[in-house]
C-alpha cells in the first residue's frame, strides 16, 4: 500500500504535482484517490507540503525537515533499501538502542520477538548490520551516516558505541567450513549469488569515487539496459570499464594466476579505458583531494616500490597461509598500494579489486562491500590523516565474515 513517503518522494521530485499525477506516476488505479490526499493532508498537517489556493497543485515546503527527509529516502532508493522500514517508530528506537552497544542482542532492544527478528533480517539485507550469529541472534548496526540521517530526522540523540576492535576469526573459520561443504551441493547457485554480489561490489567501488549512478541503474547498465536518468558517457563508461575488470579479476584468481606487476597494470588498463593513461604508471606526482595529509610516493619511486610489493607478495605466497594471514596480508597489500599511488586515477578502485583478488586466490568467496563500511572503510583509508592497518583488518574481517554468512544463508 502507498505511504505518505512514496507519496513526498513524488512531490519533492517534481517540485509542483497534482494528484491525479501522483497516481499515475505511482501507477495507482483511480479508487486509491482518497488514500493519497489523506495523506496529502497528513504531510501538510506535518509541514512537508502545501497546496495551492484552489487546492489542486500540491508543492513540496523547501525546509530543513524536508531536506532530511528527501536525502534519506534518495539515498534508500539509490540503494534499494525499504524507507518505509526504515522511518518506522519502532525501527528508530530499534537503532537507538542498537547504537549503544557494539553487539547487541534481543534482550538490548526492547521490541517484540518477531519484529526484531524482521528488523535485523531487513538491516541485514540492507548491508546495515553484521550478523555474528543467528541462534541466539547477536548483531552488529554498522556506523553509517544512513542511520545518523535517520536519527537528525527524528531529533534523536546518537549515542555510538566504542569499537572494541576483537577478532572475529572464530566465526569466520566457522563460516568458511559451512561454505566449503555448501560448494559440493550449491556450485551453481553460488555462481548466481555471485553475480548479483559482483553488481552490488561494481557499484559500491565506484559509488565511493563519486560515481552518480543508483544500484538498480547500475545494474541496468551492467546488463546493457537502457536508462534515461541523465548520466554523461563517463559515468557510464566508468561502470562498463570496471565490469571487465572485475571480471578479469574474478577468472585471474580462480585459475591461481600470480599476481604480477603486468596484471596490475592489465586491471588497470581495462578498468579506466576511458581515460588516456589506462595501464600507465604516472609520471607526476599527485595529492588526495580533500586530503593533503594522505602521502602518496614520488611519481620516480613507483615502479620500484610496486617491485617490492610485488616482491613481498611472492614471498607470503611461497608457504600455504592460514585465513587470518591471508586477511591480513590483503588489507595490508590494500594501504600498501593505495599510499603507493602508482596511477595517476583510478587506484582506490584498483585497491579494493586487487584486495579481493588475494582473498578470492585463497578461496574467500568475498565479492561485495557492504554499504554500512561506508563510512568506517574511508575513514580507514584514503580520507585517514595516519596509517592503521591493524583497525583495517578488523574492518575487512568483518567483511570477510559478511560475505561468508550472506553466501551460506543464500545457498
Amino acid at each position: 500500500m502507498v505511504s505518505k513517503y512514496d507519496i513526498f518522494y513524488v512531490v519533492a521530485r517534481e517540485g509542483q504535482t497534482t494528484v491525479a499525477d501522483i497516481l499515475n506516476i505511482l501507477k495507482k488505479p483511480k479508487t486509491d484517490y482518497q488514500i493519497i490526499f489523506n495523506h496529502i493532508i497528513t504531510l501538510e498537517r506535518e509541514g512537508f507540503v502545501k497546496r495551492d489556493l484552489n487546492i489542486k497543485k500540491i508543492n513540496v515546503l523547501h525546509s530543513k525537515k524536508a531536506k532530511q527527509l528527501f536525502d534519506i529516502i534518495h539515498s534508500c532508493a539509490g540503494n534499494k533499501i525499504d524507507y518505509n522500514i526504515l522511518l518506522r517508530e519502532d525501527m528508530v528506537k530499534f537503532l537507538v538502542n542498537a547504537s549503544k552497544k557494539e553487539f547487541f542482542t534481543l534482550g538490548d532492544i526492547k521490541l517484540n520477538p518477531r519484529t526484531f527478528q524482521i528488523y535485523v533480517t531487513a538491516l541485514s539485507n540492507y548491508g546495515l548490520i553484521l550478523l555474528i550469529s543467528k541462534k541466539p541472534i547477536k548483531a552488529k548496526l554498522l556506523r553509517h551516516h544512513l542511520v545518523k540521517e535517520v536519527f537528525d530526522f527524528f531529533d534523536r540523540k546518537i549515542d555510538w558505541y566504542a569499537p572494541k576492535k576483537r577478532s572475529l576469526m572464530s566465526q569466520i573459520k566457522k563460516e568458511y567450513s559451512k561454505y566449503k561443504k555448501n560448494l559440493g551441493t550449491g556450485y551453481n547457485l553460488i555462481q548466481q549469488i555471485e553475480k548479483s554480489k559482483e553488481q552490488h561490489f561494481i557499484y559500491m567501488s565506484l559509488h565511493l569515487e563519486g560515481n552518480p549512478a543508483t544500484l538498480p541503474d547500475t545494474q541496468k547498465i551492467i546488463a546493457k539496459e537502457n536508462t534515461s536518468n541523465g548520466y554523461n558517457s563517463v559515468d557510464i563508461q566508468e561502470i562498463t570499464n570496471y565490469k571487465k575488470a572485475v571480471d578479469m579479476m574474478v577468472s585471474y584468481s580462480g585459475k591461481k594466476l600470480k599476481l604480477t606487476k603486468d596484471i596490475i597494470l592489465e586491471f588497470h588498463k581495462f578498468a579506466m579505458n576511458h581515460t588516456f593513461h589506462a595501464g600507465k604508471f604516472r609520471q607526476q606526482n599527485v595529492v588526495i583531494k580533500g586530503n593533503l595529509e594522505f602521502k602518496t610516493s614520488d611519481w620516480k619511486m613507483v615502479s620500484s616500490k610496486i617491485d617490492n610489493l610485488i616482491e613481498r607478495y611472492n614471498s607470503f605466497e611461497k608457504k600455504k597461509r592460514k585465513i587470518g594471514e591471508v586477511i591480513v596480508f590483503s588489507a595490508f597489500f590494500h594501504n600498501e598500494f593505495q599510499r603507493i599511488h602508482p596511477f595517476e586515477d583510478g587506484n582506490s578502485r584498483l585497491s579494493r579489486l586487487l584486495m579481493l583478488y588475494l582473498l578470492r586466490f585463497h578461496n574467500l568467496p568475498v565479492m561485495d562491500l557492504p554499504y554500512g563500511y561506508f563510512d568506517d572503510y574511508l575513514n580507514l583509508t584514503k580520507r585517514s590523516k595516519i596509517r592503521d592497518d591493524p583497525t583495517f583488518v578488523y574492518v575487512i574481517e568483518e567483511i570477510v565474515l559478511f560475505n561468508l554468512r550472506k553466501a551460506n544463508r543464500e545457498i
